[in-house]
């Protein structure tokens, strides 16, 4: 028998304990199941370390990509799957592993045990799963998620408007007054220079906030994290290169763009009296210095609960050598 712990941020805005509980006990009857709600991140920890050092055999994720960003950072190395459930609003990592389904057929990865290990990126002390940065995305981060803390009813603003809501704070950022960019020197075998940019991304997948198409070529298992910078100088042109990705375009001819694949790189913000704020997984990720970032490839360091697709391609042989 199965111990599975589920964690619930009943904060997210697609979280309602009642309805999540009662799918999932349906669906993983087998199983022992421990229901954790922590009113506080130290709460949290204490129950994650106690199910890390007690071996239970699954976490799940209930919330959105901020929750898996919390747990991340300790079942990082460990043999501990994850089975992320889209309880948030962008839900990225579990779009990215196909988990739009129902709760059925998602948990139905952890009763067959079925898993693979993803990249993770280390940015400074900070573990991130999904996309990340530097710029313009860390303000809307910030804003979302300082309104949220504050105003708790604007979780019901948050479901009923789902992703457009990270439209919403886009637009409003890209249609301010002002069109601030920052001066960063950056470090890696594949480009090093002085570049001034509103937007320095460092991306594990394709798509940010579901169809914004940042990074067409990444993946989180192919043992690279895609670099993307935006050199725009004007509104205009800068609204263009968003709008094209935003409808799931590329803007491939864009000459202000510099995008390269690698596993490490250095960013550092030259204007030290300006403190920039670097956002993971839709989350400010902290720490003690804040103006230099070591980024650097964690390959295959998280266990999730998903379709294997070596298995996946195993069996489809299999069937094609059957027929």
């Amino acid at each position: 028998m199965q111990n599975i712990s589920v964690y619930l941020n009943q904060r997210a805005s697609h979280t309602r304990f009642g309805h999540w509980k009662e799918q999932i006990d349906k669906s993983l009857f087998r199983s022992t199941i421990t229901y954790r709600t922590p009113k506080d991140l130290k709460e949290l920890k204490t129950n994650l370390d106690f199910d890390i050092e007690n071996r239970c055999d699954a976490i799940v994720s209930v919330g959105g990509d901020g929750t898996v960003n919390t747990l991340i950072q300790s079942l990082a190395g460990s043999d501990i799957g994850l089975l992320v459930m889209p309880g948030g609003t962008a839900n990225d990592l579990a779009r990215e592993l196909g988990h739009k389904q129902s709760v059925k057929k998602v948990t139905h990865f952890i009763r067959n045990n079925e898993y693979k290990y993803i990249d993770l990126i280390k940015v400074n002390d900070n573990y991130m799963a999904t996309n990340g940065g530097i710029g313009m995305g860390a303000k809307v981060a910030q804003n979302i998620n300082e309104i949220r803390k504050n105003f708790p009813t604007f979780k019901k603003f948050m479901k009923i408007g789902g992703k457009s809501v990270y439209s919403f704070f886009i637009l409003n950022e890209l249609t301010s007054l002002k069109f601030p960019t920052y001066k960063l020197k950056v470090t890696s075998k594949e480009f090093t220079g002085v570049v001034e940019t509103p937007l320095l991304m460092v991306n594990n997948q394709s798509h940010l906030a579901g169809t914004f198409n940042i990074a067409p070529d990444t993946s989180h298992d192919d043992g690279k994290f895609n670099v993307t910078i935006l050199k725009h100088r004007t509104h205009r042109e800068f609204i263009q290169c968003c709008y094209k990705m935003g409808i799931g375009e590329y803007p491939y001819s864009d000459p202000n763009i510099i995008t390269f694949e690698t596993d490490q790189i250095e960013v550092e913000n030259l204007n030290p009296s300006e403190e920039l704020p670097f956002f993971g997984d839709g989350e400010i990720l902290k720490s003690q210095n804040p103006h230099i970032w070591n980024i650097q490839l964690c390959p295959r360091l998280l266990k999730v609960y998903t379709q294997d697709d070596e298995k996946s391609l195993v069996s489809l042989s299999n069937e094609v050598n059957l027929s």
